[in-house]
């Protein structure tokens, strides 16, 4: 496009910052990429769930000791607060398709800074995302962990494979009651090309991680298909629960 078009453009419509809303020519702006909080170790070998670090704890949180995981590895790249809410929720209810390359590099910055230990690219054969019911696909129009997962699967370059359908409907997990989200997931999704995922080491895509239940019903899923590993990886998680006590107590 011609540059004097660019301008009148900006001139009515201001590029901004997707995230804050800031007059800014970039997707997301500077500051609100500066405000994301990242996450960081130490954590829990198998969940990713961040430990305090001022305070002396085993290899694994209390809800993974002595309990196998369908996965065996799961990460987040940041924590689902600040800024990172606003792009969030902008990207999957407001239909902002902008954002879904800055929000994707924000998980390829954790497996490049190696962030994310446990998911070193050379141990991942194939990327699978978490999918949505063919309803709300739909009504949205677009699916979001695909599209975060498709930058992950090109930054390290493996194929992004769809093995899983999502066979109901299901409430979003965020608002339900702990107790409640294992069920409300249970049963909902199924393997697709069950020739190509057995024995493959499968890295598993989604936009949040709260309680896990999720990843956990679709890693079992997987696993049950043939899958020889299933690790997982999210953009964001809920904050750990010494941080959310910490805040209310100040």
């Amino acid at each position: 496009m011609h540059p004097f078009w660019h301008g009148a453009l900006d001139l009515l419509y201001p590029p901004r910052c997707e995230a804050c809303g800031g007059l800014r020519r970039e997707v997301m702006c500077a500051e609100c990429l500066g405000a994301v909080e990242r996450v960081r170790p130490p954590l829990c070998e198998v969940c990713g769930e961040p430990f305090d670090p001022s305070a002396q704890s085993a290899p694994t949180c209390a809800d993974c000791r002595g309990r196998r995981r369908p996965f065996s590895v799961a990460r987040s790249a940041a924590y689902y607060q600040g800024p990172l809410i606003d792009a969030i929720g902008r990207f999957k209810y407001q239909c902002q398709m902008v954002l879904w390359r800055p929000l994707g590099e924000l998980m390829v910055e954790a497996l490049c800074s190696g962030a994310a230990n446990g998911l070193a690219p050379e141990s991942i054969e194939v990327v699978c995302p978490v999918p949505l019911h063919e309803s709300r696909l739909r009504e949205r129009g677009f699916d979001q962990s695909e599209l975060i997962a498709e930058v992950v699967a090109d930054s390290i370059g493996r194929p992004l494979r769809p093995f899983l359908a999502r066979t109901r409907p299901t409430l979003p997990q965020v608002g339900l009651p702990v107790q409640s989200r294992a069920a409300n997931v249970r049963g909902a999704f199924q393997a697709r090309l069950q020739e190509v995922v057995e024995d493959k080491r499968v890295l598993l895509i989604d936009d949040l991680f709260t309680t896990g239940a999720t990843l956990a019903e679709c890693a079992r899923v997987l696993r049950r298909a043939g899958a020889a590993e299933v690790r997982a990886f999210t953009l964001a998680r809920a904050l750990p629960r010494w941080r959310r006590v910490r805040s209310t107590a100040e």
